[in-house]
């Protein structure tokens, strides 16, 4: 199977859109996601917006939601007066940190509910159900918090640096 650069391009572009809405988010900030995980140079939101096929306004809305996670940076070019983009240097290990950051909320969330079935003051089979539930969700997500910093330290100190020292990736950086 002899595939263009730009079936491949479509087909990143398209998986990522369904991954993401998969977990929840936009369509839309999957396939800004993956272009410019593609795209070695920065592009502006006018070139986002043709390559995706998609209106101005709602790549605008998505890029600053993508901004805010930290997942793509503003990049200024020298004598232009529009906004470009790029994904992170670390997009991936950001990515995750995001991810692991969610996951300390479903902990904190289990633990206010824990709390406010062991103060009802009358307690019965269901709330007891409850309690065992959300003691059993806080202990899986304090493991998985343990995992996944001992992971993004591991990928920090060593597995990223020595990607970044690769010319290849350097370049996006």
């Amino acid at each position: 199977m002899n595939m263009k650069k730009q079936d491949i391009l479509q087909n990143l572009i398209n998986a990522y859109a369904e991954a993401y809405q998969n977990l929840g988010y936009s369509s839309l900030m999957g396939k800004i996601v993956s272009l410019l995980i593609a795209t070695p140079e920065a592009l502006s939101l006018d070139e986002i917006s043709e390559q995706l096929q998609m209106s101005k306004g709602p790549v605008s809305q998505i890029a600053r939601k993508l901004k805010e996670h930290q997942l793509i940076e503003k990049v200024w070019i020298p004598g232009e007066r529009k906004d470009y983009y790029r994904a992170v240097p670390d997009i991936f290990g950001q990515a995750f940190a995001n991810y692991a950051s969610s996951m300390r909320r479903n902990k904190k969330l289990g633990e206010n509910v824990l709390t406010l079935t062991e103060e009802c003051p009358v307690q019965d089979d269901q709330l007891r159900h409850m309690a065992k539930r959300m003691r059993e969700m806080i202990e899986f997500y304090d493991r998985m918090d343990a995992l996944n910093k001992s992971f993004l330290e591991e990928w920090q100190e060593n597995i990223r640096p020595e990607m970044l020292e690769d010319p290849e990736f350097s370049q996006s950086s």
